[in-house]
């Protein structure tokens, strides 16, 4: 087969994309009828509908508390380690995510210890949906970027 050949067998194949044949193209839109809900049926911007979504809830101190305690235990059931603190508490779109500050090696001086944050994720009942290291550092690193 020559280059020619290729190239026609080529362009024959992008025209048959471009134009299916009305066979192709009836069975397309029943295809599509049966799969998708009409453009009219769909929100869109256009009809001005749009996905409601509820707002996050707010939480209550105790409840703040409660779920940090809980990745807490938490972290030292799956690590055997003690969080020296909380560093943050969110809501996810699931539940919530709690970082936690660990000492990873003890050091003398203290300014030298190596510190590790992890991110405990728990759902919205505070059961265990998974966790993972973030970045270590030591004590005396200052963090960038801070100017605070």
């Amino acid at each position: 087969m020559t280059r020619n050949d290729k190239s026609t067998l080529r362009r024959e194949s992008r025209d048959r994309r471009r134009r299916p044949s009305d066979d192709s193209q009836q069975e397309e839109q029943e295809q599509s009828s049966q799969a998708e809900p009409s453009r009219d049926d769909r929100p869109s911007r256009e009809n001005g509908h749009r996905e409601e979504r509820e707002p996050p809830r707010g939480a209550k101190g105790d409840e703040l508390v409660e779920i940090a305690t809980k990745a807490r235990e938490l972290l030292r059931s799956l690590r055997g380690v003690d969080a020296e603190s909380v560093s943050a508490v969110g809501r996810t779109d699931n539940g919530w995510r709690v970082a936690l500050e660990v000492v990873e090696l003890r050091r003398i001086p203290d300014s030298t210890d190596v510190l590790a944050s992890y991110e405990v994720e728990l759902d919205g009942d505070g059961g265990f949906l998974g966790f993972e290291r973030g970045r270590r550092y030591s004590r005396s690193q200052a963090e960038d970027g801070g100017g605070r």
